[in-house]
């Protein structure tokens, strides 16, 4: 059992290292410091994994007492790796929508903080407090979702900051429903579950109270995501030249454009024509945009629906933002 639980957590760290290598290359070649940020995300729950091996290699051993089944092992030190995880994670969605409020971005995080800081400092040990200290960490994502929601509804938001959201419904959804299968999955084990007097003379009962399976589903998925996106802007870097430019959005924009095009196969003059249709450009103003005449937009237009097996612009764009 104990070689069961070792090396499932060691292939969820193995994925975390991958992830973060990736991304921090992706960064070193685009400059894009959504990939930074999330680099830093997976190599702080890389070692928020390892008090896990702390514990129950360090730990006490035979039979387990209610006192370290219920007891948060060095609170400080996790509160510490959450909080820099839980902002990676956040930083990720201020950067990927290009919300450059400072405040914003700091202000939850230090929330976050304060209330871990509580709970370790003024509650009382046992299973309500290790509730409270772990289900912070999904009033957090909470937070960051209902953000997600006001920015994608606001009237002030752009419309590419809208197609960027918009396009990031699924994954919004999935996060969702895995924070409530964490949150349920604490409330089992932390303060339902009862093992038996010989569950508890074996360390089965430490090994599921030391994990959260639906987190580590999360950051799995999450992780092979990370790699995913990583692979392809390292890839487009060989065919398309960074972007100069300090806009976040507009650095999104082009590399979802040379994705797109490169997987329904436009020709250079086509790749054109279309970010100029995504910024919403007629025919006319990109044909002057592109010293070119208006009978040719117009073809390179309709060669651009046929190969993205479309009909009008309408349909192109929701395609292009992955609706």
């Amino acid at each position: 059992m104990e070689i069961v639980f070792s090396v499932y957590t060691m292939s969820v760290m193995f994925l975390c290292a991958v992830s973060c290598s990736a991304s921090f290359g992706a960064y070193l070649l685009t400059h894009n410091r959504t990939y930074l940020f999330s680099a830093v995300g997976f190599f702080l729950y890389y070692f928020d994994l390892s008090f896990i091996f702390q514990t129950e290699n360090l730990g006490a051993q035979g039979t387990i007492g209610v006192d370290l089944l219920y007891s948060i092992r060095a609170p400080y030190g996790k509160m510490l790796i959450a909080t820099g995880l839980l902002s990676s994670f956040w930083l990720v969605i201020c950067e990927y929508i290009d919300d450059k409020n400072k405040m914003l971005r700091i202000v939850p995080c230090v929330v976050f903080l304060v209330g871990e800081l509580l709970i370790v400092g003024f509650m009382v040990e046992g299973p309500v407090k290790q509730w409270m200290f772990y289900s912070m960490r999904e009033l957090f994502l909470v937070w960051c979702l209902a953000f997600l929601v006001h920015a994608y509804y606001s009237s002030r938001s752009s419309r590419v900051k809208k197609a960027l959201i918009g396009r990031q419904k699924g994954l919004a959804l999935f996060v969702a429903a895995m924070a409530c299968c964490i949150v349920a999955e604490n409330t089992f084990v932390i303060l339902l579950w009862q093992p038996t007097p010989e569950m508890m003379s074996s360390r089965l009962p430490l090994y599921i109270s030391e994990r959260n399976f639906s987190e580590n589903a999360l950051v799995i998925v999450l992780g092979v995501l990370a790699v995913r996106h990583a692979g392809e802007a390292l890839r487009l870097r060989h065919v398309e030249p960074p972007v100069p430019s300090s806009d976040n959005q507009e650095r999104y924009v082009a590399l979802t454009a040379a994705l797109f095009s490169d997987e329904i196969g436009l020709t250079a003059r086509e790749r054109d024509v279309l970010k100029g249709i995504v910024d919403g450009k007629d025919n006319q103003n990109i044909a002057s945009e592109m010293n070119l005449a208006v009978g040719t937009v117009k073809a390179h237009t309709h060669n651009i629906f046929k190969k993205a097996n479309v009909t009008t612009r309408q349909d192109l764009l929701r395609k292009f933002w992955g609706k």
